[in-house]
């Protein structure tokens, strides 16, 4: 028996709020929407020796130039609905060209697009990735409209609506930190929707536990990876990190730890005496070729199992294997999601 035969509802009987056009939501997703452009195989990196077109300065490459859909937001929303949920993307994009092509690319798939905002006279965020030969990189971000995202970007409507609630970008999102989003899950457990936020990436002004304790509170699932839970709680172990988030009020923690799997650790009650110890959920085995969406496709794969009625093991086992799908996947890999193919990797049980 798969993860699937223990899911009590079919995903077709799941409720969700209704929107206009009759569009049923099951899922919020609220994160960055990024353009990424990938320049890959350089023999050697550039360097600036005051004229573009010199030896060092100028360096060819075979492969062309890649687009790519990025951002967390976006990655977690464009993957959920390729496994066939109702998502709706709260984000901002500019009104430019980039930002043309990343909406059809998330309407193409499926993506509810109504609460993300174009912003006039700001360009959609850009990150642009070179790598040589030997695997090293640099990298040039540029925040774009996902500065511009706050609290009054998401519809009371919405949020009460929805089945599930996921914040990705938290770090990178300073419009809501941390009271736009506290105000947003205080709203969503008011109204019955369930709360999950992913607090990386680790950089800029990385989240603290002192930061995150009001909305932990009012957190089902607090998802990052390792090198983000120990900078959350100051470098503690393991097991003592995720127990410190259930102890400020988070139901459960997710840990995300690419190809050794995720560890999970959620309360077996009310008091915080009664959180037992972290369990592994191995990954799977894959080539790997790429590591880009892979964190967002897990969240998408591990909150779309527990929506559906899995435990929170069998929900890490399913986002590893969603995972595992995408980075096994040279080129579009999130194009490479779908109920089968991910069936098909967790094989029998």
């Amino acid at each position: 028996m798969t993860i699937w035969g223990r899911i009590r509802t079919p995903f077709n009987c799941l409720a969700g709020s209704i929107l206009p056009g009759g569009r049923i939501t099951m899922f919020t997703v609220i994160g960055t929407c990024t353009v990424d452009l990938f320049v890959s195989n350089l023999a050697g990196m550039p360097r600036s020796e005051g004229d573009e077109f010199t030896v060092d300065s100028l360096v060819f490459h075979d492969e062309p130039l890649r687009t790519s859909l990025g951002g967390n937001g976006a990655n977690s929303a464009y993957a959920l609905a390729r496994l066939g949920a109702a998502v709706e993307l709260v984000g901002g994009l500019g009104e430019d060209h980039l930002g043309d092509w990343m909406a059809s690319q998330l309407e193409d798939a499926g993506v509810g697009m109504g609460s993300v905002k174009r912003y006039p006279g700001t360009g959609t965020a850009t990150t642009l990735i070179l790598s040589d030969r030997e695997q090293n990189r640099l990298a040039f971000h540029h925040e774009g409209a996902n500065r511009a995202v706050d609290g009054s970007s998401i519809g009371s409507t919405l949020v009460r609506g929805s089945d599930m609630l996921l914040l990705t970008s938290y770090s990178i999102m300073p419009g809501l930190r941390p009271y736009g989003a506290v105000e947003l899950f205080r709203e969503a457990r008011q109204s019955g929707t369930r709360t999950a936020v992913d607090i990386g990436p680790a950089i800029g002004e990385p989240a603290h536990l002192e930061e995150l304790r009001p909305l932990l509170a009012l957190t089902n699932y607090f998802i990052c990876n390792e090198h983000e839970l120990a900078v959350c709680t100051g470098g503690v172990e393991l097991a003592a990190g995720m127990a410190a988030i259930l102890e400020c009020g988070a139901g459960c923690v997710v840990i995300k730890r690419g190809a050794e799997g995720a560890v999970v650790l959620e309360r077996d009650g009310i008091a915080a005496s009664s959180i037992g110890g972290p369990t592994h959920v191995p990954g799977f085995p894959v080539e790997v070729q790429t590591t880009v969406g892979a964190g967002d496709s897990f969240n998408a794969g591990f909150l779309l199992a527990i929506q559906e009625g899995s435990t929170a093991e069998q929900g890490g086992r399913f986002g590893n294997a969603v995972a595992a799908t995408v980075v096994s996947t040279s080129d579009r890999p999130l194009d490479a999601l779908s109920r089968e193919v991910v069936s098909r990797l967790i094989g029998p049980s």
